[in-house]
């Protein structure tokens, strides 16, 4: 809860108008709850730490997830990280105007399964963002939509196993003139340790 009220406070005092949702900050095997709440557990070291967060900015809102670990990681966190950073990179290159939105999440989800860990991925790759944080389109292997120029959605695979934890990786992508572009900056090409 300590860290989820100070990244919020350091959200505004950067510019952020609002919090779109409140900031989600999880440890432990509580990573493994793709929407956990902020709990007073403290951190300990070989733990996972997930913070889900957004900010506002003229209106318009972001969501970004990156999933880190407090000391040395394991192999099979670092495993699974990687996994879910190969199913979220593969996602986004993927993308092309005109393809249907159900196969950039069955990129992602193809990888997954893959590996072994296609029950541990149990919703939809992305979500539209806008002026909420949750619109249309959905990129699941629901939608019936295709990808359009001006879109703005999320891609955010996960891999989630119950009473271990887990790993959600998360960027906002938009569609400008046949181009792809991500719109939130952060490291994610390795498993952090810190």
């Amino acid at each position: 809860m300590d860290i989820a009220s100070e990244f919020e406070y350091i959200l505004r005092k950067n510019g952020s108008e609002a919090h779109p949702f409140a900031t989600i900050a999880i440890t432990s095997a509580n990573t493994s709850l793709p929407h956990g709440q902020p709990g007073k557990r403290k951190i300990k070291k070989g733990d996972f730490f997930l913070l889900d967060f957004g900010a506002t900015y003229k209106g318009y809102v972001s969501d970004m997830t990156r999933t880190v670990v407090i000391g040395k990681a394991t192999k099979k966190q670092k495993k699974i990280y990687n996994i879910v950073l190969d199913a979220q990179m593969s996602a986004i290159k993927s993308v092309k105007v005109g393809m249907k939105l159900s196969d950039v999440d069955s990129t992602a989800r193809d990888i997954i399964k893959k590996a072994g860990y296609g029950e541990n991925f149990g919703h939809g790759l992305g979500h539209g963002i806008g002026l909420e944080v949750h619109e249309a389109p959905g990129v699941s292997y629901r939608s019936k939509e295709r990808v359009r120029a001006g879109m703005v959605f999320t891609i955010e695979p996960g891999i989630y196993i119950p009473r271990w934890g887990g790993v959600r990786i998360e960027d906002d992508i938009a569609i400008y003139d046949n181009k792809i572009s991500v719109l939130t900056k952060s490291p994610k090409e390795k498993l952090l340790e810190l």
